[in-house]
Protein backbone atom coordinates (compact mmCIF):
# COMPACT_ATOMS: atom_id res chain seq x y z
CA UNK A 1 0.00 0.00 0.00
CA UNK A 2 1.24 3.52 -0.83
CA UNK A 3 0.93 5.56 2.36
CA UNK A 4 1.60 9.23 3.02
CA UNK A 5 2.48 10.02 6.65
CA UNK A 6 1.95 13.65 7.63
CA UNK A 7 4.06 14.90 10.50
CA UNK A 8 6.74 12.35 9.67
CA UNK A 9 9.46 14.48 11.28
CA UNK A 10 7.72 14.41 14.68
CA UNK A 11 8.03 11.83 17.44
CA UNK A 12 4.93 9.78 16.62
CA UNK A 13 5.08 10.35 12.86
CA UNK A 14 8.63 9.01 12.70
CA UNK A 15 7.63 5.91 14.65
CA UNK A 16 4.58 5.23 12.47
CA UNK A 17 6.47 5.83 9.21
CA UNK A 18 9.30 3.52 10.28
CA UNK A 19 6.89 0.79 11.43
CA UNK A 20 4.84 0.93 8.22
CA UNK A 21 8.01 0.59 6.15
CA UNK A 22 8.91 -2.48 8.20
CA UNK A 23 5.48 -3.95 7.39
CA UNK A 24 6.09 -3.64 3.65
CA UNK A 25 4.17 -0.45 2.83
CA UNK A 26 5.59 2.11 0.40
CA UNK A 27 5.81 5.12 2.69
CA UNK A 28 6.36 8.80 1.93
CA UNK A 29 6.65 11.48 4.58
CA UNK A 30 5.09 14.95 4.49
CA UNK A 31 6.35 17.64 6.84
CA UNK A 32 7.94 21.05 7.10
CA UNK A 33 11.34 19.36 7.28
CA UNK A 34 12.95 16.06 6.33
CA UNK A 35 12.66 13.51 9.17
CA UNK A 36 15.96 11.94 8.19
CA UNK A 37 14.69 8.36 8.15
CA UNK A 38 16.89 6.08 6.05
CA UNK A 39 15.11 5.10 2.87
CA UNK A 40 12.08 7.35 3.46
CA UNK A 41 11.22 9.79 0.69
CA UNK A 42 9.83 13.03 2.07
CA UNK A 43 7.77 15.78 0.49
CA UNK A 44 8.40 19.13 2.16
CA UNK A 45 5.14 21.02 2.58
CA UNK A 46 2.71 22.84 4.84
CA UNK A 47 -0.59 21.34 5.96
CA UNK A 48 -2.26 24.76 5.77
CA UNK A 49 -1.61 24.94 2.00
CA UNK A 50 -4.26 22.90 0.17
CA UNK A 51 -2.34 22.78 -3.10
CA UNK A 52 0.73 21.35 -1.39
CA UNK A 53 -1.32 18.81 0.54
CA UNK A 54 -3.27 17.73 -2.54
CA UNK A 55 -0.08 17.30 -4.58
CA UNK A 56 1.39 15.16 -1.80
CA UNK A 57 -1.69 12.95 -1.41
CA UNK A 58 -2.04 12.30 -5.14
CA UNK A 59 -0.94 8.78 -6.04
CA UNK A 60 -1.28 7.39 -2.52
CA UNK A 61 -3.77 4.80 -1.34
CA UNK A 62 -3.95 6.17 2.19
CA UNK A 63 -2.85 8.95 4.52
CA UNK A 64 -1.81 8.56 8.15
CA UNK A 65 -2.58 12.08 9.30
CA UNK A 66 -0.37 12.68 12.32
CA UNK A 67 0.93 16.16 11.55
CA UNK A 68 -0.41 18.65 14.09
CA UNK A 69 0.41 21.10 16.83
CA UNK A 70 0.70 18.24 19.29
CA UNK A 71 2.48 20.19 22.02
CA UNK A 72 -0.25 21.04 24.54
CA UNK A 73 1.74 23.97 25.92
CA UNK A 74 2.28 25.50 22.46
CA UNK A 75 -1.41 25.04 21.60
CA UNK A 76 -2.36 26.83 24.81
CA UNK A 77 0.01 29.69 24.11
CA UNK A 78 -0.94 30.07 20.44
CA UNK A 79 -4.53 28.89 19.82
CA UNK A 80 -4.52 30.50 16.38
CA UNK A 81 -1.61 28.36 15.26
CA UNK A 82 -3.28 25.24 16.71
CA UNK A 83 -6.48 26.07 14.82
CA UNK A 84 -4.62 26.72 11.57
CA UNK A 85 -2.68 23.45 11.63
CA UNK A 86 -5.06 21.10 13.43
CA UNK A 87 -8.34 22.32 11.91
CA UNK A 88 -7.54 23.91 8.54
CA UNK A 89 -4.72 21.43 7.98
CA UNK A 90 -7.04 18.50 8.61
CA UNK A 91 -9.73 20.02 6.38
CA UNK A 92 -7.10 20.16 3.64
CA UNK A 93 -6.18 16.52 4.18
CA UNK A 94 -9.87 15.56 3.98
CA UNK A 95 -10.33 17.53 0.76
CA UNK A 96 -7.19 16.08 -0.82
CA UNK A 97 -8.15 12.55 0.17
CA UNK A 98 -11.62 12.93 -1.33
CA UNK A 99 -10.13 14.28 -4.56
CA UNK A 100 -7.65 11.43 -4.91
CA UNK A 101 -9.60 8.54 -3.39
CA UNK A 102 -7.26 8.00 -0.45
CA UNK A 103 -8.19 6.49 2.91
CA UNK A 104 -7.33 8.56 6.02
CA UNK A 105 -6.32 7.28 9.46
CA UNK A 106 -6.27 10.23 11.85
CA UNK A 107 -4.33 10.73 15.07
CA UNK A 108 -6.99 12.05 17.45
CA UNK A 109 -6.70 11.98 21.24
CA UNK A 110 -8.50 10.59 24.28
CA UNK A 111 -8.46 14.14 25.62
CA UNK A 112 -11.46 15.07 23.41
CA UNK A 113 -13.75 13.74 26.16
CA UNK A 114 -12.87 16.39 28.74
CA UNK A 115 -14.20 15.91 32.26
CA UNK A 116 -15.41 12.30 32.58
CA UNK A 117 -19.13 11.79 33.19
CA UNK A 118 -18.70 8.05 33.65
CA UNK A 119 -15.83 5.60 33.59
CA UNK A 120 -14.45 3.72 31.85
CA UNK A 121 -14.96 6.18 29.00
CA UNK A 122 -16.14 4.53 25.80
CA UNK A 123 -16.63 6.09 22.39
CA UNK A 124 -20.26 6.95 23.18
CA UNK A 125 -19.17 9.27 25.98
CA UNK A 126 -19.95 12.94 25.16
CA UNK A 127 -17.00 15.01 23.97
CA UNK A 128 -16.45 18.26 25.87
CA UNK A 129 -12.90 19.47 25.15
CA UNK A 130 -11.80 22.56 27.06
CA UNK A 131 -8.29 23.39 25.83
CA UNK A 132 -7.06 24.68 22.43
CA UNK A 133 -5.25 21.37 21.89
CA UNK A 134 -8.16 18.98 22.38
CA UNK A 135 -10.69 21.43 20.94
CA UNK A 136 -8.79 21.63 17.66
CA UNK A 137 -8.08 17.90 17.56
CA UNK A 138 -11.78 17.14 17.94
CA UNK A 139 -12.59 19.69 15.25
CA UNK A 140 -10.22 17.91 12.86
CA UNK A 141 -11.73 14.55 13.75
CA UNK A 142 -15.25 15.91 13.20
CA UNK A 143 -14.31 17.27 9.76
CA UNK A 144 -13.00 13.88 8.66
CA UNK A 145 -16.02 11.98 10.00
CA UNK A 146 -18.38 14.45 8.32
CA UNK A 147 -16.52 13.92 5.03
CA UNK A 148 -17.11 10.19 5.52
CA UNK A 149 -20.85 10.78 5.88
CA UNK A 150 -21.26 13.45 3.20
CA UNK A 151 -18.60 12.67 0.62
CA UNK A 152 -17.76 9.00 0.98
CA UNK A 153 -14.30 9.47 2.48
CA UNK A 154 -12.92 6.30 4.03
CA UNK A 155 -11.57 7.32 7.41
CA UNK A 156 -10.89 6.10 10.94
CA UNK A 157 -10.00 8.35 13.87
CA UNK A 158 -7.78 6.80 16.54
CA UNK A 159 -8.29 8.51 19.92
CA UNK A 160 -4.80 7.88 21.17
CA UNK A 161 -3.64 7.38 24.71
CA UNK A 162 -0.71 9.49 25.95
CA UNK A 163 2.08 8.30 23.68
CA UNK A 164 5.63 7.61 24.83
CA UNK A 165 8.73 5.99 23.38
CA UNK A 166 12.13 6.87 21.91
CA UNK A 167 12.25 10.32 20.33
CA UNK A 168 9.87 12.11 22.70
CA UNK A 169 10.09 15.91 22.71
CA UNK A 170 12.24 17.35 25.52
CA UNK A 171 9.30 18.96 27.35
CA UNK A 172 7.43 15.68 27.80
CA UNK A 173 7.08 14.50 31.41
CA UNK A 174 9.16 11.41 30.59
CA UNK A 175 12.08 13.39 29.22
CA UNK A 176 11.90 15.98 32.00
CA UNK A 177 12.03 13.31 34.72
CA UNK A 178 14.74 11.26 33.00
CA UNK A 179 16.94 14.24 32.13
CA UNK A 180 16.76 15.71 35.64
CA UNK A 181 17.39 12.38 37.36
CA UNK A 182 20.38 11.62 35.16
CA UNK A 183 21.91 14.94 36.22
CA UNK A 184 21.23 14.12 39.87
CA UNK A 185 18.71 16.95 40.19
CA UNK A 186 15.42 16.57 42.11
CA UNK A 187 12.32 15.49 40.19
CA UNK A 188 9.40 17.79 40.89
CA UNK A 189 5.90 16.32 40.62
CA UNK A 190 3.14 18.83 39.92
CA UNK A 191 0.38 18.15 42.47
CA UNK A 192 0.33 15.00 44.57
CA UNK A 193 1.25 12.68 41.71
CA UNK A 194 -1.98 10.70 41.88
CA UNK A 195 -3.06 11.81 38.42
CA UNK A 196 -2.89 8.82 36.12
CA UNK A 197 -2.46 8.27 32.39
CA UNK A 198 -2.87 5.24 30.15
CA UNK A 199 0.57 5.66 28.64
CA UNK A 200 0.64 3.88 25.27
CA UNK A 201 3.89 2.97 23.55
CA UNK A 202 4.43 4.53 20.13
CA UNK A 203 5.12 1.12 18.55
CA UNK A 204 1.74 -0.14 19.77
CA UNK A 205 0.14 2.97 18.31
CA UNK A 206 1.95 2.41 15.01
CA UNK A 207 0.53 -1.11 14.88
CA UNK A 208 -2.97 0.35 15.35
CA UNK A 209 -2.39 2.62 12.35
CA UNK A 210 -1.34 -0.37 10.26
CA UNK A 211 -4.45 -2.35 11.26
CA UNK A 212 -6.69 0.62 10.48
CA UNK A 213 -5.05 1.05 7.07
CA UNK A 214 -5.72 -2.58 6.17
CA UNK A 215 -9.29 -2.56 7.49
CA UNK A 216 -12.46 -1.68 5.60
CA UNK A 217 -13.93 -0.05 8.71
CA UNK A 218 -14.82 3.60 8.11
CA UNK A 219 -16.56 6.57 9.69
CA UNK A 220 -15.70 5.68 13.29
CA UNK A 221 -13.56 6.93 16.15
CA UNK A 222 -11.79 4.32 18.27
CA UNK A 223 -10.09 4.67 21.64
CA UNK A 224 -6.50 3.46 21.23
CA UNK A 225 -5.09 3.24 24.73
CA UNK A 226 -3.16 0.80 26.89
CA UNK A 227 -5.29 -0.88 29.54
CA UNK A 228 -3.05 -0.03 32.48
CA UNK A 229 -3.15 3.36 34.22
CA UNK A 230 0.17 4.63 35.58
CA UNK A 231 0.27 7.58 37.96
CA UNK A 232 2.78 10.37 37.54
CA UNK A 233 4.23 9.42 40.93
CA UNK A 234 4.71 5.82 39.75
CA UNK A 235 6.51 7.11 36.67
CA UNK A 236 8.78 9.29 38.78
CA UNK A 237 9.52 6.46 41.20
CA UNK A 238 10.48 4.10 38.37
CA UNK A 239 12.85 6.72 36.95
CA UNK A 240 14.38 7.19 40.43
CA UNK A 241 14.92 3.42 40.66
CA UNK A 242 17.22 3.77 37.63
CA UNK A 243 18.78 7.13 38.56
CA UNK A 244 18.49 7.72 42.33
CA UNK A 245 17.54 11.31 43.16
CA UNK A 246 15.12 13.27 45.34
CA UNK A 247 11.38 13.49 44.68
CA UNK A 248 9.75 16.84 45.42
CA UNK A 249 6.22 18.16 44.95
CA UNK A 250 4.96 21.45 43.53
CA UNK A 251 1.60 23.09 42.83
CA UNK A 252 -0.74 21.38 40.34
CA UNK A 253 -0.18 22.31 36.72
CA UNK A 254 -2.89 24.67 35.40
CA UNK A 255 -5.07 23.24 32.64
CA UNK A 256 -3.98 19.64 33.23
CA UNK A 257 -6.42 17.11 31.81
CA UNK A 258 -8.43 15.39 34.56
CA UNK A 259 -7.54 11.74 35.17
CA UNK A 260 -9.84 9.20 33.57
CA UNK A 261 -10.05 5.52 32.70
CA UNK A 262 -10.63 4.98 29.00
CA UNK A 263 -11.96 1.75 27.48
CA UNK A 264 -10.24 0.17 24.48
CA UNK A 265 -12.83 -2.61 24.15
CA UNK A 266 -14.24 -1.35 20.86
CA UNK A 267 -10.94 -1.25 18.96
CA UNK A 268 -10.19 -4.76 20.21
CA UNK A 269 -13.50 -5.87 18.71
CA UNK A 270 -13.29 -3.86 15.48
CA UNK A 271 -9.58 -4.07 14.61
CA UNK A 272 -8.29 -6.79 16.94
CA UNK A 273 -5.87 -4.32 18.56
CA UNK A 274 -4.66 -4.14 22.11
CA UNK A 275 -1.51 -2.64 23.57
CA UNK A 276 1.21 -5.26 23.97
CA UNK A 277 4.29 -3.48 25.32
CA UNK A 278 4.37 -3.50 29.15
CA UNK A 279 4.99 -0.07 30.65
CA UNK A 280 8.17 -1.13 32.46
CA UNK A 281 9.64 -2.49 29.21
CA UNK A 282 8.69 0.63 27.28
CA UNK A 283 10.18 2.93 29.91
CA UNK A 284 13.41 0.92 30.02
CA UNK A 285 13.62 1.11 26.22
CA UNK A 286 13.15 4.88 26.34
CA UNK A 287 15.84 5.31 29.00
CA UNK A 288 18.26 3.07 27.07
CA UNK A 289 17.61 5.15 23.96
CA UNK A 290 18.42 8.33 25.86
CA UNK A 291 21.63 6.82 27.22
CA UNK A 292 22.67 5.63 23.76
CA UNK A 293 22.27 9.17 22.44
CA UNK A 294 24.99 10.56 24.70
Amino acid sequence: MKVLVTGAAGFLGRTVATYLKEQGHHVVGFDLKDPGIDGLATQIGDLTDLDQVSAAVEGHDAVCHIGAIGDVYLAGEDPGLAAAVNVLGTANVAEAAVRHGARVVYASTWEVYGEPRYQPIDEDHPCAPDHPYNITKLAGESLLLSAARLRGLETVALRLGTAYGPGLRPNSVFRIFIDRARRGEPITIQGDGSQGRQFTHSRDIARAFDLALRSDVSGVALNTVAERTVTIRELAEKVVERFPTELTFGPPRPGDVPPATVSAARIADVLGWEAEIPFEDGLADLIDHELAGD
